[in-house]
């Protein structure tokens, strides 16, 4: 009977060691999940930060204007201290990350230095504009790095054991060699990322609550379905249906679904406002299988179908292409200045030229007559207040909307730095330099940061 007690322990312990090992197993791969997924989230946040350095690095090589010097330099000194951070938080060797760590580092110190010193009334002299030049080349260098190793963690699904054994040393060369003393240290504040804008600038609208298309009598059910009907095309509509309505008190509106001929499985959604009667947006998840039609056909169409619907002195601004559909941006033009705050956006296929997608709510809320006083600057005095960097291409007057809900005149300037394009906004009587965006181009089309 003893001889078979000794077997039995050890196969009692045996199994609680193996249980407790499977467990700590799954400790230890839960504990592996849950790292690498901070792992990731501080990578990306890193090239997050780099690329909104470098953005901002850029704006600064254009911008003439104290303000948004000292905008532009908190911006990055608070993007740079957090990217630092980032950089600080991988499994890397401090060695293999001490150029990186101290061109950060020494970034965010200097444009800290140039935002006081502006601060106190003075400005960035030829040296400091020399200097921050050479920041934005090596800028430039580390995120083409980050960028590449983005694309190689995506392509070959590597965790970060993989990632870090065959991480490059370029990835982490950054010159400091501009640098010739230590400047003081800032606080640790929270991140701000720019907004990017991939349908053109100021598209967003303001809520103003100004717009006079909305003024008109209050519409039925019927007369509205009436509406989108003639819209859509009386002769393309083969049914319609009542959808969900909106009511929040800023553009209440009628909502219906309606099917088209050839394509029974991608009805439209459209809203009608219930006063004045106007189509606030028009959705079809269409996808066009090849493109037949040219961007300058498409901007053609969708411009005359806008006339047509009684959306006159429109002129297209910005254009993204996506599964060959066109979205194209149009503003309202009154007296040869282009109102921004009055944006129409219109989908139109490439393949058949229909178009599938209408967003006017801008335009509704803002559009009215203007009336616009001579301002206090020529075009002439105000391209002088332009950084003498930026080479200008093209100029015109401009209204843009502002963070307080409000329109400003400006002169709008189109330019070159090197290979990238700006604009450059400068009210047009206070001459202050109102806004700057840069373009990116893309196989898709436009966009602005």
């Amino acid at each position: 009977m003893r001889k078979w007690i000794l077997p039995a322990i050890l196969a009692i312990a045996l199994a609680f060691t193996g249980a407790w090992g499977y467990q700590q197993y799954k400790l230890n791969q839960k504990y592996s999940r849950h790292m690498d997924n901070m792992y990731q989230k501080s990578f990306y946040e890193l090239v997050g930060n780099v690329g909104n350095v470098e953005n901002g690095l850029s704006k600064l090589m254009v911008s003439g204007d104290r303000s948004q010097h000292m905008m532009l330099l908190s911006d990055i000194s608070r993007q740079a201290e957090a990217a630092q951070l980032d950089l600080g938080q991988l499994p890397v060797s401090h060695i293999a990350l001490d150029k990186t760590s101290k061109f950060l580092n020494q970034l965010s110190d200097y444009t800290y230095y140039l935002n006081k010193k502006i601060s106190g009334g003075k400005t960035i002299n030829l040296k400091e504009m020399e200097n921050l030049q050479h920041l934005h080349e090596n800028a430039v260098k580390l995120n083409e790095e980050l960028t590449k190793l983005t694309t190689e963690t995506l392509k070959n699904q590597m965790n970060w054991g993989e990632l870090m054994r065959s991480a490059k040393a370029s990835f982490y060369e950054a010159s400091d060699d501009i640098y010739t003393k230590k400047f003081v240290n800032i606080q640790k504040t929270g991140m701000e990322y720019p907004s990017l804008i991939y349908d053109g600038p100021f598209s967003e609208a303001l809520d103003q609550h100004t717009g006079t298309e909305l003024k008109g009598a209050a519409v039925t059910e019927q007369q509205a379905r009436d509406i989108a009907l003639k819209f859509i095309g009386t002769g393309r509509a083969v049914k319609i249906e009542k959808a969900s309505d909106s009511s929040n008190g800023i553009l209440d509106t009628w909502g219906f679904q309606v099917w088209v001929k050839g394509k029974p499985d991608l009805p439209f959604n459209i809203s009608v406002s219930k006063k004045g009667g106007k189509v606030v947006n028009l959705i079809c998840p269409y996808v066009a299988e090849k493109e037949t039609i040219s961007i300058k056909q498409a901007m053609e169409k969708a411009g005359k179908f806008l006339e047509d619907n009684g959306y006159e002195g429109m002129v297209p601004t910005y254009q993204q292409n996506f599964d060959g559909i066109s979205t194209i941006n149009f503003a309202y033009v009154q007296d040869d200045i282009i109102i921004y705050p009055d944006l129409i956006k219109v989908k139109i296929a490439l393949d058949d030229g229909n178009i599938y997608g209408l967003e006017a709510r801008n335009y509704l809320l803002s559009h009215r007559d203007r009336k616009f006083k001579e301002p206090a600057l020529s075009m002439e005095e105000a391209q002088k207040l332009v950084n003498p960097n930026l080479e200008i291409i093209s100029s015109r007057k401009a209204v843009i909307p502002t963070e307080g809900k409000r329109e400003r005149l400006c002169y709008e300037f189109k330019g070159k730095l090197g290979e990238k394009n700006f604009i450059v906004y400068i009210d047009a009587n206070s001459g202050q330099e109102a806004d700057i965006l840069q373009i990116i181009d893309t196989e898709n089309g436009s966009l602005t940061m």
